[in-house]
This record gives C-alpha cells, sequence and structure tokens, in this order.
C-alpha cells in the first residue's frame, strides 16, 4: 500500500514537472518568434533607408560611373529577391500578424518600384540595353484560378531571371496592398486584372506565355513610348 502511493506521487511530481517544463519551453520559443518578427521588420526598415540614400547619392552625380551604377541596380535587384524568399522562409518559422506580413510585403515593393524607376534613369543617362520585367500579382488572392496562374508565371519568370541574369531586370510587385505609387503604374497602364506582365514599359501581358514566347517579345521589343496591350484570348 505504501508503495503504491509512494508510485502515485512521484508520477505526480513527474507529470508536474514535464506540464511546467513545456509550458516555459513554448514560452521561450513564443518569445523567439517574436524577436524574429521584430528583427524581420527592423532589419527591412534598414535597408529600405539605405536604398533611399544610396539612390540619392547615385543621382547627385558624385561619383557617377554608368558601368557600376548598372551593377548596383542589378546586386540590389537581386538583394531583394533574396531577402524577401529568407523572409519567406522566416515567416514560416516565426509567427507574423498579418498586418506584419502586409507591411514587410510594402516595403518591398517599394524598394523595387524605386528600383524601376532608378533603373529607367539609368537607361536613359547612359544609354543602357538591359530590359526591364515587371510582374504584378494578386497579393493573398483566394481565387484557385489566379493562384494557379500566379505560381505558374512564377516558375516562367525565375527561368528567366536566372537564364538573363545581366540582362533582365525582374521586379516582381504586388498590385493590391493599397501604395498610391503602385496604383499608379496601374493606371499608367489602364489595368485592374491581375497578374500581368510589362515588358519594357511598352508591352502588357495579361495571359499565360510560354518561356520562349516572353523571350521572343523581350529581346524583339524596339523602344517605343507606345503601350502595346496584349489581351488573353476568351
Amino acid at each position: 500500500m505504501v508503495n503504491s502511493k509512494n508510485s502515485f506521487w512521484q508520477a505526480l511530481v513527474v507529470t508536474i514537472f514535464v506540464f511546467v517544463a513545456g509550458l516555459v519551453l513554448g514560452f521561450y520559443i513564443e518569445l523567439s518568434n517574436v524577436d524574429k518578427s521584430d528583427s524581420l521588420i527592423r532589419s527591412s526598415e534598414v535597408d529600405f533607408l539605405d536604398q533611399q540614400i544610396k539612390f540619392s547619392i547615385l543621382n547627385s552625380g558624385v561619383n557617377f560611373n554608368c558601368e557600376n551604377s548598372r551593377k548596383d541596380i542589378f546586386d540590389f535587384a537581386d538583394q531583394v529577391y533574396m531577402d524577401a524568399v529568407n523572409f519567406e522562409k522566416e515567416d514560416a518559422q516565426s509567427k507574423l500578424t498579418e498586418e506584419q506580413r502586409e507591411i514587410l510585403h510594402k516595403r518591398y515593393d517599394l524598394l523595387r518600384v524605386n528600383l524601376w524607376l532608378e533603373s529607367l534613369k539609368l537607361r536613359e543617362r547612359c544609354n543602357e540595353s538591359f530590359h526591364t520585367v515587371l510582374y504584378l500579382f494578386d497579393y493573398s488572392s483566394k481565387d484557385v484560378d489566379i493562384r494557379s496562374e500566379q505560381r505558374v508565371w512564377s516558375l516562367i519568370l525565375l527561368d528567366l531571371r536566372y537564364k538573363y541574369m545581366d540582362e533582365i531586370l525582374l521586379l516582381p510587385i504586388a498590385a493590391n496592398l493599397d501604395l498610391d505609387s503602385v496604383d499608379m503604374i496601374k493606371e499608367n497602364y489602364n489595368t485592374s486584372k491581375f497578374p500581368i506582365v510589362i515588358v519594357d514599359e511598352s508591352i502588357v501581358l495579361d495571359s499565360l506565355v510560354t518561356l520562349e514566347e516572353l523571350e521572343q517579345k523581350i529581346f524583339n521589343t524596339k523602344e517605343s513610348k507606345n503601350i502595346i496591350i496584349i489581351k488573353s484570348q476568351e
């Protein structure tokens, strides 16, 4: 009887210890996730400010060099891309709120819009011949067809990016996060359907094409101020 009571109390103590240890561990993990979220946001703020200052210096004409400026723009595009990939990985582990996710996405989108504008200045100033490809997509769409189409576009554009890393500036931007600068781009191209791809500011694709077809449209595009909208066949 005594041994039975001792076994009961020992089991109870072990159970309580395991329960308390689980609570402490869970609390520690939660704090760690919060720290990661805060770190992501602070890091994006620093990167955004740093790049704004960097472009301001370039535009001031201080030690302006066309070759270096082109390299900076392409390097920055790659950096933003990798930061976004790392953010997606961290987001899966940390517990960002939906509001925090949107803020971070908005910052990456603003960086890309700024990068696009700087690339246009560089092409005009230095007569550079690289191509720009803007990819405007529907952020967090619940439509299955749109999500499927965007997955295919992402794969095609990813292949394009790795095939022409020094010739094509690829800039994916969420089209529906209430950013005035992005809304101005949408108004300029008179489009409300997404996803769309804008090639060299002159050709708008609102339906899927193959990688080969996209390559042909990019490298056969002649400089023009006219906007050609290639509509999907219905």
